[in-house]
């Protein structure tokens, strides 16, 4: 690795090999390597929150784990779900569907996160040697890069689904990660179905995915809405940045919907308890890709699926006397080396969607 990543070259291999393709060329890190971001980057998150995954049969049934999330290994998969406060849940998603069903999922990234996912694959190569000897990665976009993601665009979209790949897309974005006061587990989903489209024309299986606890877990002194009203030129110095940064829609006309302003949030000491709820999934290959009516109401299902497991997670979470409490959780994990219980399966409301899976 050494070698190729230097200048020396003298049979020309890296000249007159192909471009390093970020979509059908990355390979997920060696399992010593996964092992160690696991250890080192999520399993803290995961001591302080607590997370419970859910997911749901075909009946509609709830399930505790991830167990009737479908693989993809006859058709690719996609997962859609709502964006919570900065993304901080994407570690937990991510090694928990890797380790429980060893399904890899590619996220769709902002392009200003994404701007450093194209260097190519001596990049990714060097990633992993700084984790094998125990060195940190000096941004946190290395490690979107080294566990598969690419920048969000109609083509990477296209690619991953056309290659039979596992995707992970949250509509909502920015305006969802980055959202303000009031607004905490609202989708603000585009009214473009282009997802729909594409996974039906590569009979994807489109699995919904419902998260809350992030929002609950910080305390939004001021959002973007109040920020760019600051005086002394703060204000307009912060809109000029959002305005400057490319939207992640390509079709976009501004950047209203995306403005680009983190709130400024005080973290409280110990998160709120993180729930996890993968839905009824949806089979793509039953619509007709040229069928706007169709994919516009499967869409809006699927909209309504994530919309459903939110509230039935914001419900459920009632009957969890951990929720809120990360110092009684984190009392019951050093005494019994495990996570807290969580609220009883007859909590969680059934899923209501009509169609199956």
């Amino acid at each position: 690795e050494v070698l190729l990543d230097s200048h020396i070259d003298p049979l020309d291999i890296q000249k007159n090999s192909p471009p390093y393709d970020p979509v059908r060329d990355w390979k997920l890190p060696p399992d010593d390597v996964v092992r160690a971001v696991i250890e080192k980057r999520v399993k803290p998150t995961r001591k302080r929150a607590s997370p419970v995954f859910f997911s749901t049969d075909s009946t509609g049934q709830r399930r505790r784990g991830v167990s009737q999330v479908p693989s993809n290994d006859r058709a690719p998969l996609l997962i859609v779900g709502n964006h919570q406060l900065f993304g901080q849940d994407l570690g937990m998603i991510i090694s928990e569907l890797l380790e429980q069903r060893n399904i890899v999922p590619r996220g769709l990234a902002h392009p200003t996160v994404a701007e450093g996912l194209l260097r190519g694959e001596q990049e990714v190569r060097s990633q992993r040697r700084r984790y094998e000897f125990g060195e940190d990665l000096r941004f946190e976009g290395d490690l979107f890069q080294m566990f598969g993601a690419v920048k969000v665009s109609p083509r990477n979209f296209f690619r991953l689904l056309q290659t039979n790949q596992t995707a992970l897309l949250f509509p909502g974005g920015v305006r969802e990660a980055l959202h303000g006061k009031g607004e905490d587990y609202k989708l603000f989903w585009p009214e473009k179905t282009d997802f729909v489209r594409v996974a039906a024309r590569f009979n994807a299986t489109i699995v919904p995915l419902s998260a809350i606890g992030a929002a609950d877990s910080a305390t939004i002194i001021a959002d973007a809405n109040e920020l760019v009203k600051l005086p002394f030129g703060l204000g307009e110095n912060l809109s000029n940045f959002s305005n400057s940064i490319a939207a992640a829609r390509f079709d976009a006309k501004d950047n209203e919907e995306e403005t680009f302003i983190p709130p400024l949030a005080l973290p409280k000491p110990l998160p709120a308890r993180h729930y996890f709820l993968f839905g009824r999934s949806f089979d793509a290959s039953l619509i007709d890709p040229s069928n706007k009516d169709a994919c516009d109401e499967v869409y809006k299902e699927i909209k309504s699926e994530v919309q459903q497991g939110i509230d039935a997670l914001l419900e459920a979470r009632k009957d969890d006397p951990y929720a809120f409490d990360g110092l009684k959780r984190s009392s019951y994990q050093r005494f019994y080396g495990k996570d807290p219980p969580t609220f009883p399966l007859s909590s969680l409301s059934k899923s209501r969607s009509n169609r199956n899976q």
